[in-house]
């Protein structure tokens, strides 16, 4: 098959365009913006560059599976670094959790937190075990979208009825917390998982678990030189295989007939005609180019997050590549990276890139009270460096970076199909239509519509 148009150089765009030029398919990406990485994006300051969007991977096989379908392997394209400690935790009355890849350390510090402790984190570990099943269940089987999917769901094998009971039953991710963990200062972190696709605990599915899950078991990665640079390395396996991409490319309509795409029209008037289409967009922008409301997914917005940043001379005093910090029950937790304590290409010697994130409803974009406020929050948890600040700002907040929020329930995670209802040759691509954990599901997402528009193509 030749002819493939990719409307996003976000990740899941990048993706798919590397997976269809691998498999022989004649591609071309058209991106809005003048770089591709979307959300993954970076910029310059003091001599520093700083990551404003995603800052770890916590589920290296989708991309594995990418690199390995274009013949490279993926830590021969990218240096990838496994944290350990994976992650901090500091909670009130100077509690702490350490993340570590060695059981019997990570065992010694959950005694910290009270004797159910180690029984809370084994029982979550064998439900985790179980989300992680149904997960990859869902990865190989497709959309469940409605009532024949969800019996191809269950009844195709690869998944036990005991795993479905436990997940559906309880509806939430609080719920299942609440009815299996003990310690509250675990329940607030592993609820605190439900941020991955922008949700309060008691609005994520259960299965959310399966984030923690692969913290503990698949481990917290880093690549070198943040995302953005990520991002360019998936770039050039596409241009490698042959695709095309083009930047500064808006697009302004698609145009459909017969229950098929035809061609793309960008801003300044271009007809960019192909035999089929990957929208890695937000789902409204793809209803929207076509005039059709059915082919978005309407529903309130997910959380906004927002990020503030410096570059300031020295390190902190609880020197940290990623942690999350608790205040009171109220407040959202403060997550903070640290990027340049393990990669020194990120700034000058002696000179720290700091990262901080907090979520909050979308439509207040994050400003110098924002900054203030991040940054008091970090000196109480004794994670701010003592020199200068050599730059600083602020990102995000005007809309949500993960899409339409979702709900409860075994399979509402999964509800959102890439198909566009009355389109056979446009499929969709991206965290919108494809939640779960950060760029891993955005990979998968790219993955299936690679698929979806190519099946059977050359591998």
């Amino acid at each position: 098959m030749s002819g493939v148009l990719v409307i996003g150089g976000g990740f899941a765009g990048l993706v798919a365009a590397a997976a269809l030029a691998a498999r022989g398919c004649r591609v071309r990406v058209l991106e809005a913006a003048a770089e591709v990485g979307g959300k993954a994006h970076a910029i310059e300051a003091a001599g520093a560059r700083v990551d404003l969007g995603p800052t770890i991977l916590a589920d290296l096989e989708p991309l594995r599976a990418l690199f390995a379908a274009a013949g490279v392997a993926l830590e021969n394209a990218v240096s990838l670094t496994r944290l350990d400690p994976g992650l901090v935790a500091t909670f009130p009355g100077d509690k702490r959790l350490v993340l570590h890849a060695d059981p019997a350390a990570m065992a010694d510090h959950l005694a910290e937190l009270g004797p159910a402790a180690r029984d809370d984190w084994r029982r979550i570990g064998e439900l985790g075990a179980r989300a992680a099943r149904l997960a990859a269940h869902f990865y190989a089987n497709g959309d469940v979208a409605g009532p024949r999917d969800f019996l191809r769901f269950v009844l195709g094998g690869g998944v036990r009825l005991d795993d479905v009971a436990t997940f559906a039953r309880h509806g939430s991710l609080a719920r299942l917390l609440e009815a299996h963990v003990r310690t509250p200062e675990l329940r607030r972190l592993l609820g605190h998982c439900a941020r991955f696709l922008g949700l309060d605990a008691d609005r994520a599915p259960a299965v959310t678990l399966v984030i923690p899950h692969l913290f503990a078991t698949a481990g917290i990665w880093y690549p070198r030189g943040g995302m953005a640079a990520l991002a360019r390395a998936v770039r050039d396996l596409a241009v490698k295989h042959g695709a095309e991409v083009e930047t500064g490319a808006p697009v302004a309509r698609l145009e459909v007939a017969d229950g098929r795409f035809l061609a793309a029209v960008t801003r300044d008037g271009r007809r960019i005609a192909a035999e089929a289409c990957v929208a890695a967009v937000d789902p409204d922008s793809t209803g929207r180019w076509l005039a059709m409301p059915e082919a978005s997914v309407p529903s309130e917005p997910a959380y906004a997050a927002r990020v503030a940043w410096w570059v300031v001379e020295g390190m902190p005093r609880r020197p940290i590549h990623h942690a999350f910090h608790f205040d009171a029950e109220d407040a959202h937790p403060l997550y903070v990276a640290v990027p340049s304590l393990t990669d020194p290409t990120l700034a000058p010697s002696g000179v720290s890139v700091l990262y901080a994130l907090l979520h909050g409803r979308p439509g207040v974009a994050a400003g110098p009270a924002f900054a203030e406020e991040v940054r008091a929050r970090l000196v109480r948890a004794v994670s701010w460096p003592t020199g200068r600040v050599l730059a600083h700002g602020v990102a995000g907040g005007g809309a949500s970076c993960y899409g339409a929020a979702i709900g409860p329930g075994l399979f509402a995670g999964f509800r959102p199909s890439q198909h566009v209802p009355g389109v056979a040759n446009l499929v969709r691509a991206g965290g919108g239509v494809f939640p779960g954990p950060g760029l891993a599901n955005v990979t998968r997402s790219g993955l299936r519509a690679a698929e979806l528009v190519a099946p059977g193509a050359r591998t």
